[in-house]
Order: structure tokens, then C-alpha cells, then sequence
């Protein structure tokens, strides 16, 4: 049987790679699950929720599927979120 593992870093929840549009930044939250058959490995990406940020409001939309506890999991994720939002503004 295959090896399976979530990522546990944090939680298994990471961000991905945001966009702007106009003045609003969307980053994504996304689940990992890496399965190692033999040499190789497969990853499954699986968008859990949308992060927004307009100026100084910012909210989050939790997508059908997201975990239970993920808003407490995304909170963990304060310094990858804000180092995107820094990347995103160039």
C-alpha cells in the first residue's frame, strides 16, 4: 500500500499563490495530501478557502469541503499570508 501524508507543518493547510486585481489582493488556501508510491509521489491540491484583501478590510470565504477548525488552522498562517500580500505588491 502506498505511503500517504498530509502535510503537518501546519495543520495540512498552505497558502498558494495569490493575485491582484485592481486594489484587491485573492489568495488562495489550499489542502495538501502527498501520496509516495515506491520512487514517486503524487500531491493533491485542494482549494479549502479565498482570502481578500482591500486595502485595510480583509475577509475570508470558507469553500464547500473546508475542514472543521480551518478558520483557527488559517489563523496560524498569519506570516505566510502577509508575506504574500507583501509579494503581491511588488
Amino acid at each position: 500500500m502506498p505511503r500517504v501524508r498530509e502535510e503537518e507543518e501546519r495543520g495540512d493547510l498552505v497558502v498558494g499563490g495569490g493575485r491582484r486585481v485592481g486594489d484587491r489582493y485573492i489568495i488562495p488556501v489550499v489542502r495538501v495530501l502527498a501520496v509516495y508510491p515506491g520512487e514517486s509521489a503524487m500531491v493533491s491540491l485542494s482549494p479549502v478557502a479565498l482570502l481578500f484583501s482591500e486595502g485595510e478590510v480583509e475577509y475570508m470565504a470558507l469553500l464547500p469541503g473546508a475542514p472543521p477548525g480551518a478558520r483557527e488552522i488559517i489563523s496560524t498562517l498569519h506570516d505566510d499570508i502577509e508575506r504574500e500580500k507583501r509579494d503581491l505588491r511588488g
